[in-house]
């Protein structure tokens, strides 16, 4: 798998995952039509000209495929960097988002310097949670968003 910039090639395919039925139901942003799925893309790139991080695209090396979206973030209403991730559903189980994650982890600990990320998981996602734990994340309670609780899974980097 390769992590990458998005592309304007990829907004098809990336519309077809955040249109899918069965992943919104534990993504907030979703369903998204064409266009919404293009300015959601637009905006993961533009994350990196302004914080210096953000959401890659996730590519099959093998095929060039797109499928999904993996990498750090900081709204401002959020209480710190999240780690996210979506992934086609036709690519659950394959261990894609947890070898994103650990990538995404990484780039946070290592080239940020921060020494604590999160993961903001809708309750009753249980496939989010097991990625978060198989990242070495830990459940740290539930904190309002969006006029619903989250789950907060917790990352400890290195300590200065």
């Amino acid at each position: 798998m390769l992590l990458r910039q998005f592309r304007q090639e990829d907004v098809d395919a990336y519309a077809d995952m955040v249109g899918d039925p069965v992943i919104n139901e534990f993504f907030r942003d979703g369903p998204m039509s064409r266009e919404q799925a293009w300015r959601h893309m637009a905006m993961h790139s533009g994350l990196w000209n302004l914080m210096g991080y953000g959401r890659w695209a996730v590519q099959l090396k093998a095929t060039g495929e797109f499928i999904g979206r993996i990498g750090l973030w900081h709204p401002p209403e959020y209480p710190e960097i999240e780690l996210g991730w979506v992934v086609q559903q036709r690519h659950w189980g394959k261990g894609y988002a947890t070898e994103g994650g650990r990538a995404a982890l990484h780039a946070g600990f290592d080239t940020l310097g921060v020494s604590h990320i999160i993961s903001l998981i809708v309750p009753g996602n249980q496939r989010s949670v097991r990625v978060a734990e198989k990242l070495g994340g830990r459940y740290e309670g539930r904190i309002p968003m969006f006029g619903e609780e989250v789950l907060v899974y917790g990352y400890e980097g290195p300590r200065p």
